[in-house]
């Protein structure tokens, strides 16, 4: 986001607060809410909850709305602070540090699984049972504590998204080809694709890739759509206690799922720059039209021209995955932010009253709508709201589709080891070995797994 539509969004938020009543005009007045990313001067027995900043302020404004009325609700007084993306994990990490953080803190990129490790969470089964979730969503809650010496919920899970693959259907048309004739089978589906760039290639066409799969040690992208192709191949990296697993299956089927990838490349299946993409490369090609088919953790592709492009828009289709390469449905990965409870907090009874009141199916939607489907719902009903199951966009019908289906959770969610792990680019490396340095994909999955072992021993070494 520019630091013209930050200025812009706070702005539009002031507005907002101010005219709801929740905002102070003047430094003497103690506000209801807190304006974004101001302590202010809050109360102190106000509960402090530091969040992140919505992508569009309507976002904001919702989760305002719902802390007005909890506030009504509880005769408690709630201290609500906003703060971007970017800004909130440093402000996260120097509040633990320094011993003095919120009662409550929502982030998009913290380090939830690190915290509850460490013993700094408080336990939200209260707030967990109190709502059905998606199978992915509850086992993302499910964390371990060492100073506990086991695991319970230790995060609220809020919303989700999840990877889908995307495709131009004016693209396939062109050289005669209908998605819907696609096998669903795992080897079958990506020679569809193949086939499909052959065709480009038979008529000349040298620039028109048949997918655009990340590689490269910058991409976030890199990691999850790895973790995707893991799944297809049996991958179970992490089993119900989120430690690592490292049987000689799991092994193979390293092996096999960073084989398949870096043959995209070898094969000139894939851009040879693919190796080096970041996060919006992907969808820069796709866009751009150079390649068929391409792995995106969210709808920003169909987003990117929905308004200014809307014949563009209807081209584009979103679809899960194909069954795996070992056989059955593939699971949706789906990746989870959570709000978390600081052990520290004085007011932890209050902090699961707040969580337990903003995660009631309608206010969850309420924030959800304020979102635009930036993200999705983790309570199972909500699947089901017309604003998702009903929508008249494809591509969010699409993931919902996904979302009913099986669903697991994003490993990073689960331990602070894996976590750490991607942190290093496991996965570009050691795909990067295959690609461009001429390792076996067997070499290159013993020397990954030595990687994400070793970040579980420091964690076990405390």
């Amino acid at each position: 986001m520019t630091r013209k539509h930050q200025r812009a969004s706070s702005l539009g938020r002031r507005d907002f607060l101010r005219a709801a009543g929740l905002l102070a005009a003047g430094a003497s007045t103690v506000p209801l809410l807190s304006s974004c990313g101001s302590s202010g001067a809050a109360s102190s027995d106000a509960l402090v909850v530091w969040w992140n900043q919505g992508f569009y302020p309507a976002e904001d404004e919702a989760v305002v709305e719902v802390g007005r009325a909890w506030e009504q609700q509880s005769g408690s007084k709630l201290d609500l602070q906003f703060y971007g993306t970017q800004d909130i994990p440093q402000k996260e990490q120097s509040a633990v540090a320094a011993g003095n953080t919120p009662d409550i803190l929502f982030a998009e990129k913290g380090l939830t699984p690190k915290h509850a490790w460490e013993g700094l969470l408080a336990d939200v089964t209260p707030v967990i049972e109190s709502v059905n979730l998606t199978e992915g969503a509850l086992r993302s809650a499910r964390l371990y504590n060492n100073e506990a010496g086991a695991a319970s919920y230790y995060s609220a899970p809020l919303w989700q998204f999840t990877v889908s693959l995307f495709h131009w259907r004016s693209m396939l048309t062109d050289v005669g080809i209908d998605h819907a004739q696609a096998p669903r089978d795992w080897a079958g589906y990506w020679q569809f694709w193949k086939d499909a760039q052959d065709a480009y290639r038979g008529r000349g066409n040298n620039d028109v890739f048949a997918v655009g799969w990340p590689m490269g040690t910058a991409a976030g992208d890199t990691n999850y759509d790895t973790q995707q192709a893991l799944l297809s191949y049996g991958v179970e990296l992490l089993d119900d206690q989120n430690n690592l697993r490292t049987t000689d299956d799991v092994r193979r089927g390293v092996a096999d799922a960073l084989g398949w990838i870096a043959d995209l490349h070898k094969q000139g299946y894939t851009p040879g720059d693919s190796v080096n993409w970041q996060d919006s490369s992907n969808n820069t090609y796709f866009l751009n039209r150079s390649v068929l088919c391409t792995p995106n953790g969210s709808l920003s592709m169909p987003g990117a021209v929905k308004e200014d492009n809307p014949e563009q828009w209807q081209d584009i289709v979103t679809t899960g995955f194909p069954e795996r390469a070992v056989g059955g449905a593939m699971p949706s990965i789906t990746l989870v932010h959570e709000a978390m409870v600081f052990e520290a907090s004085e007011k932890k009874d209050m902090a699961l009253d707040f969580l337990t009141f903003a995660m009631r199916p309608e206010n969850m939607v309420t924030i959800l709508k304020g979102g635009q489907a930036r993200w999705f719902p983790v309570h199972t009903e909500l699947l089901e709201d017309p604003f998702f199951a009903q929508s008249d966009d494809p591509n969010i019908q699409a993931v919902v589709e996904q979302l009913r289906g099986p669903t697991v959770p994003s490993w990073p969610n689960l331990s602070p080891a894996y976590a750490q792990a991607e942190n290093l680019q496991v996965w570009g490396n050691a795909l990067g070995r295959i690609a461009l340095q001429g390792e076996s994909p067997e070499a290159a999955a013993d020397w990954a797994l030595e990687q994400i072992q070793e970040q579980f021993e420091d964690y076990d070494r405390g």
